[in-house]
Protein backbone atom coordinates (compact mmCIF):
# COMPACT_ATOMS: atom_id res chain seq x y z
CA UNK A 1 0.00 0.00 0.00
CA UNK A 2 0.99 3.79 -0.89
CA UNK A 3 0.74 6.33 2.00
CA UNK A 4 1.76 9.68 1.42
CA UNK A 5 2.29 11.72 4.80
CA UNK A 6 1.82 15.37 4.72
CA UNK A 7 3.44 17.15 7.86
CA UNK A 8 5.61 20.01 8.65
CA UNK A 9 6.76 19.15 11.97
CA UNK A 10 9.58 16.49 11.68
CA UNK A 11 9.27 15.25 15.31
CA UNK A 12 5.33 13.90 14.46
CA UNK A 13 6.14 13.18 11.04
CA UNK A 14 8.87 10.57 12.50
CA UNK A 15 6.36 9.06 15.37
CA UNK A 16 4.03 8.17 12.45
CA UNK A 17 6.49 6.67 10.81
CA UNK A 18 7.57 5.23 13.68
CA UNK A 19 4.14 3.59 15.05
CA UNK A 20 3.12 2.33 11.41
CA UNK A 21 6.99 0.28 11.15
CA UNK A 22 5.95 -1.20 14.65
CA UNK A 23 2.91 -2.24 13.09
CA UNK A 24 4.17 -4.97 10.80
CA UNK A 25 1.74 -3.96 7.82
CA UNK A 26 3.69 -3.65 4.45
CA UNK A 27 3.46 0.06 3.76
CA UNK A 28 5.77 2.10 1.00
CA UNK A 29 5.95 5.72 2.56
CA UNK A 30 6.42 9.31 1.02
CA UNK A 31 7.33 12.15 3.29
CA UNK A 32 6.29 15.58 2.41
CA UNK A 33 7.16 18.38 4.81
CA UNK A 34 4.91 21.30 3.45
CA UNK A 35 1.39 21.86 1.70
CA UNK A 36 3.21 22.39 -1.79
CA UNK A 37 5.72 19.09 -1.63
CA UNK A 38 2.70 17.46 -0.69
CA UNK A 39 0.05 18.25 -3.98
CA UNK A 40 3.37 17.74 -6.39
CA UNK A 41 3.89 14.22 -5.24
CA UNK A 42 0.33 13.33 -5.09
CA UNK A 43 0.03 14.98 -8.97
CA UNK A 44 3.44 12.93 -9.84
CA UNK A 45 1.96 9.59 -8.04
CA UNK A 46 -0.96 7.94 -7.02
CA UNK A 47 -1.60 6.72 -3.57
CA UNK A 48 -3.89 4.78 -2.02
CA UNK A 49 -4.42 7.06 1.29
CA UNK A 50 -2.66 10.21 2.89
CA UNK A 51 -1.90 10.96 6.16
CA UNK A 52 -2.55 14.74 6.41
CA UNK A 53 -1.72 17.46 9.14
CA UNK A 54 -4.34 20.05 9.92
CA UNK A 55 -1.90 22.47 10.91
CA UNK A 56 0.53 23.76 7.98
CA UNK A 57 2.60 26.73 7.41
CA UNK A 58 0.61 28.24 4.04
CA UNK A 59 -2.60 26.51 4.44
CA UNK A 60 -5.06 24.47 6.83
CA UNK A 61 -5.25 20.78 6.58
CA UNK A 62 -9.08 21.79 4.64
CA UNK A 63 -7.87 23.97 2.26
CA UNK A 64 -5.31 21.23 1.30
CA UNK A 65 -8.24 18.69 1.34
CA UNK A 66 -9.88 20.55 -0.80
CA UNK A 67 -7.12 21.52 -3.23
CA UNK A 68 -6.53 17.81 -3.34
CA UNK A 69 -10.51 17.25 -4.23
CA UNK A 70 -9.49 19.44 -7.57
CA UNK A 71 -6.33 17.58 -9.08
CA UNK A 72 -6.31 15.05 -11.31
CA UNK A 73 -6.39 12.50 -8.94
CA UNK A 74 -9.37 13.60 -6.38
CA UNK A 75 -11.15 11.36 -4.31
CA UNK A 76 -8.41 9.71 -2.41
CA UNK A 77 -8.62 8.24 0.76
CA UNK A 78 -7.80 10.44 3.31
CA UNK A 79 -6.93 10.89 7.12
CA UNK A 80 -6.65 13.89 9.29
CA UNK A 81 -3.96 14.33 11.86
CA UNK A 82 -4.70 16.71 14.67
CA UNK A 83 -3.15 18.44 18.03
CA UNK A 84 -6.71 19.86 18.31
CA UNK A 85 -9.31 18.35 20.14
CA UNK A 86 -12.09 19.69 18.67
CA UNK A 87 -15.59 17.40 17.62
CA UNK A 88 -16.47 20.56 15.47
CA UNK A 89 -13.56 20.89 13.36
CA UNK A 90 -13.16 16.77 13.10
CA UNK A 91 -17.02 16.88 11.71
CA UNK A 92 -16.04 19.64 9.04
CA UNK A 93 -13.11 17.61 7.84
CA UNK A 94 -15.09 14.43 7.49
CA UNK A 95 -17.88 16.57 5.94
CA UNK A 96 -15.22 18.70 3.51
CA UNK A 97 -14.04 14.80 2.41
CA UNK A 98 -11.87 13.21 4.69
CA UNK A 99 -12.72 9.15 6.15
CA UNK A 100 -11.09 9.60 9.51
CA UNK A 101 -9.94 12.31 12.14
CA UNK A 102 -7.42 11.29 14.56
CA UNK A 103 -5.49 13.42 17.18
CA UNK A 104 -2.02 13.00 17.31
CA UNK A 105 -1.86 12.39 21.34
CA UNK A 106 -3.18 9.17 19.91
CA UNK A 107 -0.58 7.61 17.56
CA UNK A 108 0.39 4.28 18.32
CA UNK A 109 0.51 1.44 15.55
CA UNK A 110 -2.88 0.09 16.30
CA UNK A 111 -4.30 2.99 15.56
CA UNK A 112 -2.86 4.33 12.38
CA UNK A 113 -3.98 1.01 10.85
CA UNK A 114 -7.08 0.31 12.14
CA UNK A 115 -8.19 4.00 10.63
CA UNK A 116 -5.89 3.53 7.53
CA UNK A 117 -7.41 0.34 6.83
CA UNK A 118 -11.26 1.46 7.91
CA UNK A 119 -10.29 4.72 5.83
CA UNK A 120 -9.33 2.61 2.58
CA UNK A 121 -12.84 0.84 3.41
CA UNK A 122 -14.63 3.82 3.78
CA UNK A 123 -12.94 4.82 0.63
CA UNK A 124 -14.45 1.97 -1.26
CA UNK A 125 -17.91 2.16 -0.17
CA UNK A 126 -17.79 6.11 -0.92
CA UNK A 127 -16.53 4.88 -4.75
CA UNK A 128 -19.27 2.67 -4.79
CA UNK A 129 -21.98 4.97 -3.76
CA UNK A 130 -20.57 7.90 -5.91
CA UNK A 131 -20.66 5.48 -8.88
CA UNK A 132 -23.95 4.41 -8.32
CA UNK A 133 -25.74 7.89 -7.80
CA UNK A 134 -23.69 8.43 -11.33
CA UNK A 135 -25.26 5.88 -12.65
CA UNK A 136 -29.00 6.55 -10.94
CA UNK A 137 -28.63 10.33 -12.49
CA UNK A 138 -27.56 8.90 -16.34
CA UNK A 139 -30.67 6.94 -15.84
CA UNK A 140 -32.79 9.56 -14.49
CA UNK A 141 -31.49 12.18 -17.37
CA UNK A 142 -29.96 10.36 -19.73
CA UNK A 143 -31.94 8.20 -22.84
CA UNK A 144 -30.55 4.77 -22.73
CA UNK A 145 -30.40 3.98 -25.82
CA UNK A 146 -29.17 7.43 -28.16
CA UNK A 147 -27.48 8.73 -24.94
CA UNK A 148 -28.97 11.71 -25.35
CA UNK A 149 -30.97 13.66 -22.23
CA UNK A 150 -34.28 11.88 -21.50
CA UNK A 151 -37.67 13.53 -21.74
CA UNK A 152 -37.47 14.73 -17.55
CA UNK A 153 -34.39 16.78 -19.03
CA UNK A 154 -36.64 18.04 -21.64
CA UNK A 155 -39.12 18.98 -19.58
CA UNK A 156 -37.45 20.87 -16.96
CA UNK A 157 -35.13 22.51 -19.47
CA UNK A 158 -38.16 23.83 -21.03
CA UNK A 159 -39.88 24.63 -17.81
CA UNK A 160 -36.20 27.10 -16.97
CA UNK A 161 -35.99 28.22 -20.34
CA UNK A 162 -39.10 30.27 -20.56
CA UNK A 163 -38.16 32.24 -17.49
CA UNK A 164 -34.56 33.07 -18.89
CA UNK A 165 -35.51 33.88 -22.09
CA UNK A 166 -38.06 36.90 -20.39
CA UNK A 167 -35.46 37.90 -17.86
CA UNK A 168 -32.92 38.28 -20.87
CA UNK A 169 -35.18 39.68 -23.80
CA UNK A 170 -34.08 36.74 -25.91
CA UNK A 171 -35.30 34.37 -28.51
CA UNK A 172 -36.41 30.87 -27.72
CA UNK A 173 -37.81 27.78 -29.93
CA UNK A 174 -38.69 24.83 -29.69
CA UNK A 175 -38.50 22.39 -32.65
CA UNK A 176 -40.32 19.09 -32.14
CA UNK A 177 -39.19 16.56 -34.36
CA UNK A 178 -40.82 12.78 -35.71
CA UNK A 179 -38.87 10.17 -38.03
CA UNK A 180 -41.00 9.30 -40.83
CA UNK A 181 -42.50 6.01 -41.13
CA UNK A 182 -40.09 4.90 -38.88
CA UNK A 183 -42.91 1.97 -37.35
CA UNK A 184 -41.96 0.67 -40.51
CA UNK A 185 -38.13 -0.10 -39.79
CA UNK A 186 -39.17 -2.00 -36.82
CA UNK A 187 -42.15 -3.82 -38.36
CA UNK A 188 -39.95 -4.88 -41.43
CA UNK A 189 -36.53 -5.13 -40.27
CA UNK A 190 -36.43 -5.55 -36.49
CA UNK A 191 -36.50 -3.55 -33.50
CA UNK A 192 -32.66 -4.67 -33.53
CA UNK A 193 -32.21 -2.72 -36.71
CA UNK A 194 -34.58 0.28 -35.77
CA UNK A 195 -32.90 0.65 -32.47
CA UNK A 196 -29.25 1.30 -34.79
CA UNK A 197 -31.07 3.53 -36.63
CA UNK A 198 -32.17 5.93 -33.83
CA UNK A 199 -28.57 5.59 -32.50
CA UNK A 200 -27.07 6.93 -35.97
CA UNK A 201 -29.97 9.55 -36.23
CA UNK A 202 -29.22 10.71 -32.62
CA UNK A 203 -25.59 11.10 -33.78
CA UNK A 204 -26.62 13.25 -36.93
CA UNK A 205 -28.78 15.84 -34.65
CA UNK A 206 -25.89 16.12 -32.11
CA UNK A 207 -23.25 17.56 -34.95
CA UNK A 208 -26.23 19.85 -36.00
CA UNK A 209 -26.93 21.17 -32.55
CA UNK A 210 -25.07 24.28 -31.44
CA UNK A 211 -23.55 24.61 -27.84
CA UNK A 212 -26.19 25.13 -25.08
CA UNK A 213 -28.96 24.42 -26.57
CA UNK A 214 -30.72 20.80 -25.54
CA UNK A 215 -31.21 18.01 -28.17
CA UNK A 216 -34.10 15.42 -26.38
CA UNK A 217 -35.18 11.85 -27.26
CA UNK A 218 -38.49 11.97 -25.55
CA UNK A 219 -39.77 8.84 -27.00
CA UNK A 220 -40.15 6.44 -29.46
CA UNK A 221 -38.63 8.32 -32.76
CA UNK A 222 -39.71 11.64 -31.29
CA UNK A 223 -36.92 14.27 -30.77
CA UNK A 224 -36.98 17.83 -29.16
CA UNK A 225 -34.60 20.47 -29.64
CA UNK A 226 -34.66 23.67 -27.27
CA UNK A 227 -32.96 26.27 -29.06
CA UNK A 228 -31.68 28.94 -27.17
CA UNK A 229 -30.74 33.03 -27.41
CA UNK A 230 -32.49 33.58 -31.20
CA UNK A 231 -31.89 36.89 -32.47
CA UNK A 232 -32.50 35.91 -36.55
CA UNK A 233 -35.67 33.85 -36.88
CA UNK A 234 -33.61 32.88 -40.11
CA UNK A 235 -31.49 30.66 -37.72
CA UNK A 236 -34.45 28.28 -37.48
CA UNK A 237 -35.29 27.84 -40.96
CA UNK A 238 -31.17 27.02 -41.58
CA UNK A 239 -31.66 25.01 -38.52
CA UNK A 240 -34.75 22.70 -39.32
CA UNK A 241 -33.13 22.76 -43.83
CA UNK A 242 -30.01 21.01 -42.31
CA UNK A 243 -31.24 18.93 -40.04
CA UNK A 244 -33.79 17.54 -43.42
CA UNK A 245 -31.13 17.38 -45.52
CA UNK A 246 -28.91 14.84 -42.76
CA UNK A 247 -31.76 12.41 -41.89
CA UNK A 248 -32.39 12.60 -45.40
CA UNK A 249 -29.06 11.16 -46.46
CA UNK A 250 -28.54 6.95 -46.93
CA UNK A 251 -28.16 5.42 -43.40
CA UNK A 252 -26.27 2.22 -43.29
CA UNK A 253 -27.04 -0.38 -40.52
CA UNK A 254 -25.53 -3.64 -40.87
CA UNK A 255 -24.77 -3.19 -44.40
CA UNK A 256 -28.03 -2.27 -45.38
CA UNK A 257 -28.99 1.02 -46.48
CA UNK A 258 -31.99 2.73 -45.42
CA UNK A 259 -33.66 6.15 -46.10
CA UNK A 260 -35.69 7.55 -43.83
CA UNK A 261 -37.21 11.67 -43.46
CA UNK A 262 -38.45 13.58 -40.72
CA UNK A 263 -41.00 15.84 -40.12
CA UNK A 264 -40.70 19.03 -37.77
CA UNK A 265 -42.83 21.11 -36.03
CA UNK A 266 -41.25 24.81 -34.86
CA UNK A 267 -43.19 27.36 -32.01
CA UNK A 268 -41.39 30.15 -30.93
CA UNK A 269 -41.59 32.29 -27.75
CA UNK A 270 -43.17 34.59 -26.73
CA UNK A 271 -45.26 34.84 -30.72
CA UNK A 272 -46.50 31.11 -30.27
CA UNK A 273 -46.81 30.99 -26.02
CA UNK A 274 -45.66 32.39 -22.98
CA UNK A 275 -45.48 28.68 -20.56
CA UNK A 276 -43.70 25.66 -21.75
CA UNK A 277 -47.18 23.61 -21.44
CA UNK A 278 -48.43 26.20 -24.33
CA UNK A 279 -45.39 25.87 -26.54
CA UNK A 280 -44.77 22.24 -26.43
CA UNK A 281 -48.53 21.85 -27.37
CA UNK A 282 -47.83 24.09 -30.29
CA UNK A 283 -44.54 22.62 -31.62
CA UNK A 284 -46.24 19.71 -31.65
CA UNK A 285 -49.14 20.81 -33.37
CA UNK A 286 -46.77 22.14 -36.17
CA UNK A 287 -45.78 18.83 -36.14
CA UNK A 288 -48.74 17.35 -37.08
CA UNK A 289 -49.16 19.59 -39.49
CA UNK A 290 -45.98 18.38 -41.74
CA UNK A 291 -47.18 14.92 -41.22
CA UNK A 292 -49.96 15.35 -42.76
CA UNK A 293 -48.76 17.55 -45.77
CA UNK A 294 -46.72 14.60 -47.13
CA UNK A 295 -43.96 14.46 -44.45
CA UNK A 296 -40.43 15.45 -45.08
CA UNK A 297 -41.08 18.83 -44.18
CA UNK A 298 -41.24 21.93 -41.34
CA UNK A 299 -44.32 23.83 -40.66
CA UNK A 300 -43.78 26.78 -38.08
CA UNK A 301 -46.81 26.96 -35.98
CA UNK A 302 -49.57 29.07 -36.52
CA UNK A 303 -53.44 28.97 -34.96
CA UNK A 304 -54.60 28.74 -38.49
CA UNK A 305 -53.09 24.91 -38.27
CA UNK A 306 -54.15 24.94 -34.83
CA UNK A 307 -57.31 25.49 -35.40
CA UNK A 308 -56.74 22.96 -38.70
CA UNK A 309 -55.76 20.57 -36.51
CA UNK A 310 -57.50 20.47 -33.48
CA UNK A 311 -60.52 20.11 -35.22
CA UNK A 312 -59.19 17.18 -37.42
CA UNK A 313 -58.44 15.71 -33.61
CA UNK A 314 -62.13 15.91 -32.53
CA UNK A 315 -63.40 14.52 -35.62
CA UNK A 316 -61.19 11.25 -35.43
CA UNK A 317 -62.70 11.02 -32.16
CA UNK A 318 -65.78 11.19 -33.07
CA UNK A 319 -65.94 9.47 -36.29
CA UNK A 320 -65.35 5.81 -33.77
CA UNK A 321 -69.31 7.60 -32.88
CA UNK A 322 -70.35 7.87 -36.06
CA UNK A 323 -69.63 4.25 -37.16
CA UNK A 324 -71.29 2.46 -34.04
CA UNK A 325 -74.02 5.18 -34.62
CA UNK A 326 -74.33 5.05 -38.08
CA UNK A 327 -74.28 8.72 -38.83
CA UNK A 328 -73.34 8.34 -42.66
CA UNK A 329 -76.08 8.82 -45.27
CA UNK A 330 -75.52 7.80 -49.16
CA UNK A 331 -76.63 10.23 -51.87
CA UNK A 332 -76.80 9.55 -55.54
CA UNK A 333 -74.96 11.64 -58.58
CA UNK A 334 -76.75 10.62 -61.52
CA UNK A 335 -75.05 10.28 -65.02
CA UNK A 336 -77.14 11.57 -68.18
CA UNK A 337 -75.84 9.85 -71.43
CA UNK A 338 -75.89 13.18 -73.49
CA UNK A 339 -77.18 11.70 -76.46
CA UNK A 340 -80.34 10.15 -75.12
CA UNK A 341 -80.88 12.68 -71.95
CA UNK A 342 -81.43 10.15 -70.18
CA UNK A 343 -80.06 8.90 -66.30
CA UNK A 344 -78.20 5.49 -66.93
CA UNK A 345 -75.94 5.28 -64.07
CA UNK A 346 -75.58 7.03 -60.09
CA UNK A 347 -72.48 7.25 -58.41
CA UNK A 348 -72.87 6.83 -54.50
CA UNK A 349 -71.97 10.06 -52.31
CA UNK A 350 -71.27 9.30 -49.00
CA UNK A 351 -71.77 12.05 -46.44
CA UNK A 352 -71.44 12.25 -42.38
CA UNK A 353 -74.52 13.43 -40.61
CA UNK A 354 -72.71 14.85 -37.50
CA UNK A 355 -75.28 15.41 -34.98
CA UNK A 356 -73.65 18.92 -34.33
CA UNK A 357 -71.51 20.00 -37.04
CA UNK A 358 -74.60 19.70 -39.66
CA UNK A 359 -73.07 17.73 -43.10
CA UNK A 360 -69.84 16.99 -43.37
CA UNK A 361 -68.15 15.96 -46.44
CA UNK A 362 -65.73 13.73 -47.78
CA UNK A 363 -62.86 15.31 -48.30
CA UNK A 364 -62.90 15.93 -44.80
CA UNK A 365 -63.31 12.92 -42.87
CA UNK A 366 -62.58 10.04 -45.27
CA UNK A 367 -58.64 10.84 -45.44
CA UNK A 368 -58.91 10.40 -41.22
CA UNK A 369 -60.67 7.47 -41.68
CA UNK A 370 -58.15 5.79 -43.96
CA UNK A 371 -55.94 7.01 -41.39
CA UNK A 372 -57.44 5.68 -37.99
CA UNK A 373 -58.78 2.68 -39.97
CA UNK A 374 -62.16 3.11 -40.05
CA UNK A 375 -63.03 3.45 -43.82
CA UNK A 376 -63.57 -0.48 -44.59
CA UNK A 377 -67.27 -0.10 -41.95
CA UNK A 378 -67.65 3.14 -43.97
CA UNK A 379 -67.31 1.37 -47.18
CA UNK A 380 -69.08 -1.28 -46.14
CA UNK A 381 -72.12 0.84 -45.04
CA UNK A 382 -71.97 2.56 -48.62
CA UNK A 383 -71.92 -0.71 -50.43
CA UNK A 384 -74.62 -2.37 -48.49
CA UNK A 385 -76.71 0.93 -48.80
CA UNK A 386 -75.97 1.41 -52.81
CA UNK A 387 -77.04 -2.55 -53.23
CA UNK A 388 -80.29 -2.02 -51.34
CA UNK A 389 -81.07 1.20 -53.41
CA UNK A 390 -80.19 -0.94 -56.18
CA UNK A 391 -82.11 -4.10 -55.47
CA UNK A 392 -85.43 -1.12 -54.51
CA UNK A 393 -85.14 0.52 -57.70
CA UNK A 394 -84.83 -2.79 -59.53
CA UNK A 395 -87.86 -3.84 -58.32
CA UNK A 396 -90.01 -0.76 -58.69
CA UNK A 397 -88.51 0.37 -62.32
CA UNK A 398 -87.88 -3.10 -63.68
CA UNK A 399 -84.04 -2.10 -64.07
CA UNK A 400 -82.68 -5.64 -63.40
CA UNK A 401 -82.07 -6.26 -66.97
CA UNK A 402 -81.11 -2.43 -67.81
CA UNK A 403 -78.14 -0.86 -68.55
CA UNK A 404 -78.13 1.24 -65.21
CA UNK A 405 -75.92 0.77 -62.54
CA UNK A 406 -74.18 2.40 -59.00
CA UNK A 407 -70.72 3.40 -59.09
CA UNK A 408 -69.36 2.69 -55.24
CA UNK A 409 -65.29 4.11 -54.28
CA UNK A 410 -63.07 1.62 -53.12
CA UNK A 411 -60.23 2.19 -50.37
CA UNK A 412 -56.99 0.51 -50.41
CA UNK A 413 -57.58 -0.82 -47.07
CA UNK A 414 -61.17 -2.62 -48.66
CA UNK A 415 -59.05 -4.12 -51.32
CA UNK A 416 -56.52 -5.69 -48.55
CA UNK A 417 -59.59 -7.40 -46.43
CA UNK A 418 -59.76 -11.24 -46.34
CA UNK A 419 -63.04 -12.10 -48.13
CA UNK A 420 -63.76 -8.91 -49.50
CA UNK A 421 -65.01 -10.32 -52.74
CA UNK A 422 -67.21 -13.27 -50.27
CA UNK A 423 -68.74 -10.32 -48.92
CA UNK A 424 -69.68 -8.39 -52.06
CA UNK A 425 -71.14 -11.70 -53.90
CA UNK A 426 -73.55 -12.15 -50.68
CA UNK A 427 -74.41 -8.38 -50.40
CA UNK A 428 -75.05 -8.71 -54.49
CA UNK A 429 -77.70 -11.92 -53.44
CA UNK A 430 -79.27 -10.56 -50.63
CA UNK A 431 -79.99 -7.68 -52.42
CA UNK A 432 -80.76 -9.63 -55.91
CA UNK A 433 -78.72 -7.25 -57.81
CA UNK A 434 -77.06 -8.21 -61.27
CA UNK A 435 -72.95 -7.82 -60.99
CA UNK A 436 -73.07 -5.67 -63.57
CA UNK A 437 -75.22 -2.71 -61.82
CA UNK A 438 -72.64 -2.76 -59.58
CA UNK A 439 -69.25 -0.28 -60.22
CA UNK A 440 -66.56 -0.05 -58.47
CA UNK A 441 -64.00 3.09 -58.56
CA UNK A 442 -61.17 3.19 -57.81
CA UNK A 443 -58.50 6.28 -57.79
CA UNK A 444 -55.23 6.37 -59.31
CA UNK A 445 -53.30 6.83 -56.05
CA UNK A 446 -54.91 3.30 -54.99
CA UNK A 447 -53.79 1.75 -57.82
CA UNK A 448 -49.91 2.85 -56.98
CA UNK A 449 -50.33 2.24 -53.57
CA UNK A 450 -51.26 -1.22 -54.26
CA UNK A 451 -50.13 -5.12 -53.57
CA UNK A 452 -50.00 -8.34 -55.49
CA UNK A 453 -52.53 -9.32 -53.38
CA UNK A 454 -54.86 -5.83 -54.08
CA UNK A 455 -54.23 -6.82 -57.75
CA UNK A 456 -55.50 -10.19 -58.01
CA UNK A 457 -59.04 -8.77 -55.96
CA UNK A 458 -59.59 -6.44 -58.59
CA UNK A 459 -59.66 -9.27 -60.82
CA UNK A 460 -61.59 -11.42 -59.22
CA UNK A 461 -64.45 -8.40 -58.92
CA UNK A 462 -64.61 -8.39 -62.71
CA UNK A 463 -64.41 -12.04 -62.89
CA UNK A 464 -67.75 -11.45 -60.88
CA UNK A 465 -68.71 -9.37 -63.17
CA UNK A 466 -68.61 -6.34 -61.17
CA UNK A 467 -67.30 -3.07 -63.82
CA UNK A 468 -64.24 -1.29 -62.83
CA UNK A 469 -63.61 2.38 -62.99
CA UNK A 470 -59.76 3.72 -62.84
CA UNK A 471 -60.94 7.65 -61.27
CA UNK A 472 -58.66 10.85 -61.42
CA UNK A 473 -56.02 9.46 -64.07
CA UNK A 474 -53.75 11.98 -64.69
CA UNK A 475 -52.88 12.84 -61.00
CA UNK A 476 -50.44 10.32 -59.68
CA UNK A 477 -47.60 8.43 -61.78
CA UNK A 478 -48.96 5.89 -63.53
CA UNK A 479 -49.05 5.48 -67.10
CA UNK A 480 -51.64 4.09 -69.74
CA UNK A 481 -49.63 0.99 -70.64
CA UNK A 482 -49.71 -0.04 -66.95
CA UNK A 483 -53.01 -0.28 -67.05
CA UNK A 484 -52.99 -3.04 -69.13
CA UNK A 485 -52.25 -4.93 -65.88
CA UNK A 486 -55.74 -4.22 -64.54
CA UNK A 487 -59.22 -4.83 -66.00
CA UNK A 488 -60.58 -1.57 -66.00
CA UNK A 489 -63.70 -0.87 -68.30
CA UNK A 490 -64.02 2.77 -67.45
CA UNK A 491 -61.49 5.10 -67.29
CA UNK A 492 -62.31 8.81 -65.97
CA UNK A 493 -59.63 11.44 -66.73
CA UNK A 494 -58.94 13.89 -63.93
CA UNK A 495 -59.54 17.64 -65.47
CA UNK A 496 -56.08 18.70 -64.51
CA UNK A 497 -54.78 16.19 -66.90
CA UNK A 498 -57.21 17.41 -69.65
CA UNK A 499 -56.22 20.89 -68.96
CA UNK A 500 -52.95 20.05 -69.45
CA UNK A 501 -53.60 18.97 -73.03
CA UNK A 502 -55.39 21.73 -74.07
CA UNK A 503 -52.24 23.80 -72.95
CA UNK A 504 -50.22 21.29 -74.64
CA UNK A 505 -49.85 21.94 -78.76
CA UNK A 506 -49.23 17.85 -79.07
CA UNK A 507 -52.41 15.66 -79.97
CA UNK A 508 -53.54 13.10 -76.84
CA UNK A 509 -55.59 10.49 -77.76
CA UNK A 510 -57.34 7.59 -74.99
CA UNK A 511 -57.60 4.52 -76.27
CA UNK A 512 -57.61 1.02 -73.77
CA UNK A 513 -61.02 0.96 -71.66
CA UNK A 514 -64.68 0.84 -73.09
CA UNK A 515 -66.01 4.18 -71.03
CA UNK A 516 -64.10 7.10 -71.35
CA UNK A 517 -65.10 10.25 -68.66
CA UNK A 518 -63.71 13.59 -68.55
Amino acid sequence: MDLLLIDDDNIDRENSIRALDRSGYPLNITEAASAEEGLKYHEDKTFDIILLDYKLPTMTGLDLLQSLNKSNQANIAVVMLSNMEDEELAIKCIEAGAQDFILKNEVTAARLIRAILHAKERYKIEQELRESRKELQFLAEKDPLTGLSNRYVFETSLDAAIPYAKRHCRGLALLMLDLDNFKNVNDTLGHSIGDKLLVEAAKRLTNLVREGDILCRIGGDEFAIVVHNIDNPLLLEHLTRRILAALTKPFIIDDAELIITTSIGVANYPDCATDAAQLFKCADVAMYRSKEMGKNQTHFYSKKIHDAIHRKVGLERELHRAVTHNEFVVYYQPQYDCISEKIVAAEALVRWQHPSKGLIGPFEFIPIAEEIGLIDKIGEHVLENACTQLGQWNKKYNLLDADFSIAVNLSPLQLSLHGFVDTVRNILETHDVRPGQLEFEVTESTLIKGTDASAQVLLDLSDLGIPLALDDFGTGHSSLSQLQKYPFQILKIDRSFVKSIEDNSAGYSVFGSDKCFL
